[in-house]
């Protein structure tokens, strides 16, 4: 009723913002984030492989499959010669709290934590069309059946039935049913009903980014700021990983939350990386900053400090309830300067969490394609930031990413498949993605004046 905002110290702005914070979360409370459902599934799929050993096969579906930012609950698709005997298996497992149901094909159970957990199990001839049917999503069902009922057909869970002699035909793959009704596979993460049918027809699928082809990592964080571990532990991880590049990124001064780091302290910093790297050997350290976009767009660092850094990450922290236009002219400002890689997780949101900022993403993508400017895929899963519908956009307009996993500690390396599920979604492929590239290129890319970073760009996506 906004007497909140009367109380001291709190006024309009702050009360908005908390009242945003709010709605958000509530709009979503039945939905959890994929990083807490990916991991309890393959935690099922573990416990289930070894309590049930006859089951030959056990995948994800739904939306966590497709990779989308939140789920409702997990489903869990499995193929036996006696399904029963799996579903009781999965209702007896030690992390299930509560079960929704237990019957002969399928079981619905609560897990430890909260998660809701389906399980339907099929025999191998009916997977294909099963894992398709409950991959969704169910806007792209509802349009497969729609061009199944065209050419006299009927799609189920089961297979394609024909409608004139009610003879049914299995698939035990998703390829053969696409096939069936005359589309190449869609990968699920497209499977949005947002043109991808379209663009199987017409021979227009993305040919997408895939985990395998990321080559470097160009946002950790070590104990020099708010990371967990000293930055020898950090190259090393990587390095294990088979990154061939890596960017040693910590704050800057405005973080003071974060430890930031000081001019003199960030000096240090640097001669910190070139003794790491001589020792790591085999992998190329970067030396970089996140450094924070301040509320007028200027930097923590001047650009002579920045031109010392072979990687400069701008992130906004802070003002994030700023008006649109204010918010946009900040940001573009940052990308504007001339040793500003990337920006960093741009909408600055949390999942089920903390709202976007609220700026013109339009505009903010041209002139991050015009100056040549990165936007990174920041792959924590709490952020998945950019969202997939903002990095479809940006595409479009010509900008082109990094997936960075912003790692804290050598575990948050792991969660580049995060970013790579998102950039998937964004339709983003290889050549779109610039931390694909091998190192000599990348360094090539990096050696480029920022005004010309745009046609390199451009270039890559041409010969790529």
């Amino acid at each position: 009723d906004g007497s909140f905002a009367t109380l001291p110290r709190v006024g309009v702005k702050k009360a908005q913002s908390i009242l945003n914070h709010l709605e958000a979360r509530f709009s979503q409370a039945d939905r959890m984030p994929i990083g807490k459902a990916l991991p309890i599934a393959e935690q099922v799929i573990s416990a289930l492989y070894e309590a049930a050993p006859e089951v030959r096969r056990l995948t994800i579906a739904g939306s966590v499959r497709r990779w989308r930012d939140t789920a409702g609950d997990i489903d869990i698709l499995g193929v036996a010669d006696d399904p029963e005997s799996v579903t009781a298996a999965f209702s007896a497992l030690p992390m299930v709290v509560d079960i929704l149901g237990q019957g002969r094909t399928k079981a619905s159970v609560i897990v430890t934590g909260g998660a809701q957990v389906d399980l339907r199990v099929s025999d191998e001839r009916h997977f294909g069309a099963l894992l398709l049917y409950f991959s969704g999503s169910k806007q792209h069902g509802i349009s497969l059946r729609a061009r199944a009922q065209k050419i006299g057909l009927s799609l189920n869970e089961y297979g394609l039935t024909e409608k004139k002699s009610g003879e049914l035909t299995p698939y035990d793959t998703e390829a053969a049913v696409y096939r069936a009704l005359n589309l190449p596979y869609i990968p699920p993460e497209l499977r949005e009903d947002l043109g991808e049918i379209v663009a199987a027809e017409s021979g227009n699928l993305p040919d997408l980014v895939e985990l395998s082809q990321i080559s470097g990592d160009l946002h950790v964080h070590s104990d020099w700021s708010d990371g967990r571990v000293p930055m020898e532990e950090m190259v090393h991880e990587a390095a294990l990983r088979g990154l061939e590049y890596v960017a040693l990124t910590d704050h800057s001064s405005g973080r003071g939350i974060a430890n930031g780091l000081s001019v003199e302290r960030l000096t240090a910093h640097n001669e910190q990386v070139l003794e790491v790297e001589r020792a790591a050997g085999g992998i190329r350290v970067f030396k970089g900053t996140e450094v924070d976009i301040r509320a007028d767009g200027t930097l923590d660092y001047t650009d002579e400090v920045l031109a010392e850094l072979d990687i400069v990450i701008a992130s906004v922290h802070s003002g994030m309830s700023q008006e649109s236009d204010v918010m946009t002219a900040r940001i573009i400002k940052a990308i504007e300067n001339p040793h500003v890689t990337a920006i960093g997780h741009l909408t600055t949101r949390f999942v089920l969490e903390r709202p976007p900022v609220a700026a013109d993403f339009d505009a903010i993508f041209r002139a991050a394609a015009s100056n040549g400017t990165l936007m990174e895929i920041n792959a924590s899963p709490k952020r998945m930031d950019l969202k997939d519908s903002h990095i479809r956009q940006a595409r479009e307009l010509g900008v082109r990413f990094l997936i960075n996993t912003d790692a804290h500690n050598p575990g948050n390396l792991d969660q580049l498949r995060y970013g790579v599920g998102n950039a998937r979604r964004g339709w983003a492929e290889r050549r779109d993605v610039l931390n694909t590239l091998p190192l000599a290129e990348f360094e090539r890319f990096l050696d480029t004046p920022k005004p010309e970073r745009a046609s390199f760009i451009t270039e890559q996506t041409v010969t790529a």
